[in-house]
């Protein structure tokens, strides 16, 4: 009888590893493509998907960079935000700034509007690295710009669509706002 029910024990516990080994396989198994599902990533994304975003913030004399990583949990995205401010520091250290998670049918954020929008900045001839770059699995995407005043309005652009993921704007990274007071009149 003992040995009965150490053979049923030992099979139920074989049984469950199995179901817990084909979970995970599943999980693995990710058909996306970051060229051509970029624009709906929230939508096509799998849990064993990670995309990570490089901003270069750079204009002129001021130098900072931010990182984005966003994977997927079941029904929502997590996204975790970095910046290093290197203008000022000697050493500079990348500190997290944000970490949200929103719903994978969240319309604020439109990112993925952003890229669709941005899609004619992905081919450059004289840069090997975009001011944006998004990665996965090794693939990379570029966004580049064509001098500063295309760089200001693409930086313009980027910063109004991550305000609406992060509408506090911590340490300003997304730019500050700019205020119209009213006009001076001189007497």
């Amino acid at each position: 009888m003992k040995s009965k029910t150490v053979f049923i024990i030992f099979t139920l516990i074989l049984a469950s590893c199995k179901r817990e080994i084909e979970k995970k396989t599943e999980l693995g198994k990710s058909e996306f493509n970051l060229k051509t599902d970029i624009t709906d990533f929230k939508k096509k994304m799998t849990e064993s998907d990670s995309i990570k975003i490089w901003f270069d913030h750079s204009v002129c004399t001021y130098q900072g960079v931010e990182r984005i990583e966003i994977t997927k949990k079941s029904d929502s995205i997590k996204i975790r935000t970095e910046f290093k401010e290197e203008t000022f520091n000697e050493n500079p250290e990348w500190k997290l700034v944000y970490e949200k998670k929103i719903s994978k049918t969240d319309s604020i954020w439109n990112i993925e509007k952003f890229f669709k929008r941005n899609i004619k900045r992905r081919k450059s001839e004289e840069k090997e690295h975009g001011t944006l770059q998004v990665s996965h699995k090794g693939i990379k995407v570029n966004y580049f710009t064509n001098g500063l005043v295309d760089l200001n309005r693409f930086m313009a652009d980027y910063f109004e669509v991550m305000r609406e993921l992060h509408p506090e704007n911590k340490n300003g990274i997304y730019g500050v706002e700019i205020i119209n007071e009213p006009e001076l009149q001189i007497e």
